[in-house]
């Protein structure tokens, strides 16, 4: 398959002066980052680090932790009210939200998780990762469907320039929205630098961790209806019927059914924390990884970076971020599909191998420095001449 390369655009505009940048900022809670949350942290961590000469404002709905200190030239500022349900969101952005970056004096407010103020002139960036809720509404409270499926469309409109994490997202949001796909540039997540490769002593510490000793595969994510658990565990399930020995590690926030905890070999170790999930993904035998929808899919690159095959969904943004690096791409409902491909990475060390020199090849693809690089540029972009 073609394999997509990202921030090979030559589009570097020249800034004059000093700006002053604001960001949304609510999603970086301590010790509870989740996908966005670290696109949020990692990008602009490194933007302040690499640009003393601008000014940055981060505007959080609850008090900010130390955490998040990017440098004397960012300010914070803690806004009411927390913005954690819909009627919540319209309040914070179209009132506090306006209000703040007004009274600053704000050029340019930038918001990763895509919400805008419907109340503001000053330009705005949105950085929108995916459309699940207008594929898929019924994955969501209905509340939160109604309300992303009535105001994202608004803020596509509104925003100045759009930022996504994928092709296959970009085209989404042209398809579903109308967009001119100029407007809207593709910046792709990384892995951590804590994502590295174990020796053997180290993947065997692991093993006697999370699955009795046994050799392991992994499952990170949300366990959300999307993330397609059910058919995971079928193929599991058939993979273990197949005469397969290796265990199975679960790794997310609990939602399991006392159903899915019954399975035997199935260890599910709730929420890690970066560097246990990292020394989890390190000792594993390969990802297995079937959603039926995503925008990126992070884990596939984290466990690229560990050197751990991948068995992923042949669907959405999936094909397009593994590249051709991975052992196999299956439909998502295919259990035997997948369990096939389980048993081959289990008892093919050849093709493991290949793999794995693969996969390392295709993370070197997916940096921080390269994300935090190119959202910079889709700033300076936004900013009025």
């Amino acid at each position: 398959m073609q394999r997509t390369v990202y921030g090979t655009e030559n589009c570097q505009p020249i800034l004059a002066g000093m700006a002053r940048i604001a960001l949304n900022a609510r999603l970086l809670v301590a010790n509870k980052l989740e996908g966005i949350g670290w696109f949020t942290h990692e990008c602009f961590s490194r933007i302040a680090a690499n640009h003393p000469e601008h000014q940055f404002l981060l505007l959080f709905d609850r008090r900010p932790d130390s955490m998040f200190d990017y440098g004397d030239h960012v300010e914070v500022k803690h806004l009411w009210p927390p913005a954690r349900r819909p009627v919540l969101y319209d309040w914070w952005f179209d009132y506090s939200v306006t209000r703040a970056i007004r009274r600053w004096n704000a050029d340019v407010f930038v918001s990763t998780d895509g919400f805008l103020s419907r109340r503001t002139s000053i330009p705005q960036l949105a950085v929108m990762h995916d459309l699940n809720f207008m594929h898929h509404p019924e994955w969501m409270p209905p509340s939160e469907a109604r309300y992303y499926r009535s105001r994202f469309p608004q803020f596509a409109s509104l925003a100045t320039r759009l930022v996504t994490v994928s092709s296959y997202s970009q085209n989404d949001l042209v398809e579903q929205f109308g967009l001119d796909p100029d407007r809207i540039d593709v910046i792709p997540n990384a892995p951590a630098s804590a994502y590295a490769v174990l020796d053997e002593e180290s993947k065997a510490s692991q093993r006697k961790r999370w699955s009795e000793g046994k050799p392991y595969f992994i499952f990170v994510g949300s366990l959300h209806p999307r993330k397609n658990i059910e058919g995971l565990l079928d193929a599991f399930v058939a993979y273990k019927t197949g005469g397969g020995q290796a265990h199975l590690v679960v790794v997310g926030s609990s939602m399991w059914t006392e159903e899915m905890r019954a399975r035997a070999d199935v260890h599910w170790v709730g929420r890690l924390d970066r560097v246990d999930l990292a020394l989890a993904m390190g000792g594993a035998l390969g990802l297995v990884y079937l959603p039926w929808f995503e925008g990126f899919g992070v884990p596939i690159v984290e466990a690229f970076a560990c050197g751990v095959p991948v068995i992923a969904s042949n669907v959405t943004s999936i094909p397009e971020v593994c590249g051709g690096a991975e052992a196999a791409l299956v439909a998502p409902d295919d259990a035997q599909d997948a369990a096939l491909w389980m048993e081959r990475i289990d008892r093919d060390a050849a093709y493991r191998q290949d793999c794995v020199r693969r996969g390392l090849d295709r993370a070197q693809e997916f940096t921080w420095d390269l994300s935090a690089d190119l959202l910079w540029q889709s700033i300076l972009k936004t900013l009025p001449a």
